[in-house]
C-alpha cells in the first residue's frame, strides 16, 4: 500500500518527464516514530526518491545487555554472515546465517545466546537498508534533531487526520485512488482549520497568517 500510494503521488507531481523540475525541489521528507520504520516503507520511500527522518526500531538482543545483530558483518558479495567471534557462515537461499556447532566453544557465547543450537541470523528482504537506516540514525546528529523538531507536529496532524471526535476513522470507499481522493480532501480541510487557528485571514483579496 505505501509503495503503490508513494508512486501515485510521484507521478502526480510529475505528469511529463521531459520537463521534470529538479529533483531537489521534490524531494520531500517523510517523519514517523518507529512503527513506521519497517523495510518496506523505507524501501518505498527512497524508490519515490525522497527522504525518510523516521527512528529505527530498538534492536532487541538475544541476551539482556549482549550482541544484536548489527554486531554481525553482512558481506552481500560473498553471501556471508560474520559474528563477533570471528566465525564466518554462509547465507542460506532464504536469508538465514546459522552458525550452530560454532557457538559451542566460543568464548562469546554468553553474551551471543541461550540457544542450545547455536545463534542463527535471520537477513530480510530490506536487511541493508534498515542497517544503513540505524547507521545513519546514530552517525547524524542533525537528522535526530530534524526529528525531534518536527516529528510532535507530524504525530498530531496524523491523530487529527485518522480520528474524529476520539474515534478511528475508516475508509469509507472502495479503491485506492477514490480513498486517496478522499485523504486529500479531508488533508485540505484540516489544513485550513489548522492555519485559521493560527490567524490565517483573507485581507484585501489576498491569504495572509497573523505575524504575531
Amino acid at each position: 500500500m505505501a509503495e503503490r500510494f508513494l508512486t501515485a503521488e510521484a507521478a502526480r507531481a510529475n505528469p511529463d518527464r521531459q520537463h521534470a523540475v529538479d529533483r531537489d525541489a521534490r524531494t520531500r521528507e517523510w517523519y514517523g516514530d518507529s512503527a513506521y520504520g519497517t523495510g518496506d516503507l523505507r524501501d518505498a520511500i527512497a524508490k519515490a526518491g525522497h527522504t525518510a527522518v523516521i527512528k529505527p526500531k530498538p534492536l532487541q538482543a538475544a541476551v539482556a545487555g549482549g550482541f544484536t545483530v548489527d554486531d554481525f558483518t553482512v558481506d552481500p558479495q560473498a553471501g556471508t554472515v560474520g559474528c563477533p567471534g570471528g566465525h564466518v557462515r554462509p547465507i542460506s537461499a532464504t536469508g538465514v546465517a546459522t552458525f550452530g556447532a560454532l557457538c559451542r566453544a566460543c568464548p562469546l557465547r554468553g553474551r551471543c545466546t541461550t540457544s542450545k543450537t547455536g545463534r542463527k541470523i535471520v537477513l530480510g528482504d530490506h536487511d541493508a537498508l534498515l542497517r544503513q537506516a540505524r547507521r545513519d540514525w546514530a552517525a547524524d546528529p542533525g537528522l535526530r534533531e530534524a526529528y525531534r523538531r518536527h516529528r510532535p507536529n507530524v504525530e498530531r496532524v496524523i491523530s487529527q487526520l485518522a480520528s474524529r471526535g476520539g474515534r478511528r476513522l475508516k475508509l469509507r470507499y472502495r479503491g485506492t485512488a477514490t480513498n486517496n481522493a478522499w485523504l486529500k480532501r479531508r488533508t485540505a480541510a484540516l489544513n485550513l482549520r489548522n492555519l485559521i487557528g493560527r490567524g490565517l485571514t483573507r485581507q484585501h483579496g489576498t491569504w495572509a497568517l497573523a505575524t504575531t
